[in-house]
């Protein structure tokens, strides 16, 4: 009888130290809490910045009326920066940014169909882009100089027509790679009039519309 007592209170005293333990494990455990982590991603990249909700959801909902058109849009990312409808977009000036890479304004009336680079076919599109180089400051025109060691703006990419890409794309803080990516410029014949926003800022788009402008 004695001995099967002291079997149950030595029984009793395994199970009290083993509660013990858990309970004092349990209560040493920490959890990192990272709200970040936890949060949805897409949650984290579509809210606006704190104080500027009000700003980007008027500006985004604003529409200047008028006849206006979708521009098209071949870049993919997040939209990082945007200008209001009424704004006034010059050539060789952003229309938006992604990934904090502007999209530029460019002159011309045919539309960026290709990356333009050294040893692509030769094209109209070619001279587009040289001509644009030219006007905005970024090569000599071998035409106006008569000089052969200038940009001859014509259908083909030369090595002239590389370094002024280059110099071109030092002057907007991009990594001077001498290749202009189909999404990094849009053609117009105008300089264009913001008239409403598709997306807002922190979006992610995979190409798409962006915005519209008012058209004559």
């Amino acid at each position: 009888m004695k001995k099967s007592l002291t079997v149950v209170l030595i029984a009793l005293l395994s199970v009290a130290c083993l509660v013990t333990i858990i309970i004092g494990l349990s209560g040493n455990t920490k959890t990192a809490a990272n709200p970040d982590i936890a949060e949805p991603v897409s949650t984290r990249i579509i809210e606006a910045p704190k104080g500027d909700a009000n700003a980007a959801d008027a500006a985004h909902d604003k529409v200047i009326e008028g006849p206006s058109q979708r521009l098209p849009n071949a870049a993919a990312g997040t939209v990082t920066w945007l200008p209001k409808p009424g704004d006034l977009i010059e050539f060789g000036t952003a229309l938006y940014a992604v990934d904090n890479k502007p999209v530029i304004l460019m002159k011309g009336s045919l539309p960026m169909h290709r990356d333009i680079a050294y040893k692509i076919s030769d094209g109209p599109d070619v001279a587009q882009l040289e001509r644009n180089l030219v006007d905005l400051g970024h090569a000599v025109d071998e035409m106006v100089t008569g000089d052969s060691t200038d940009l001859t703006v014509d259908y083909h990419v030369t090595p002239l027509t590389v370094s002024s890409i280059r110099s071109w794309q030092l002057s907007l803080g991009l990594t001077s790679t001498g290749i202009v990516s189909h999404g990094t410029v849009i053609f117009r014949p105008e300089t264009v009039q913001v008239s409403e926003l598709h997306v807002r800022r922190g979006q992610i788009i995979d190409k798409g519309s962006v915005l519209s402008v008012l058209i004559n």
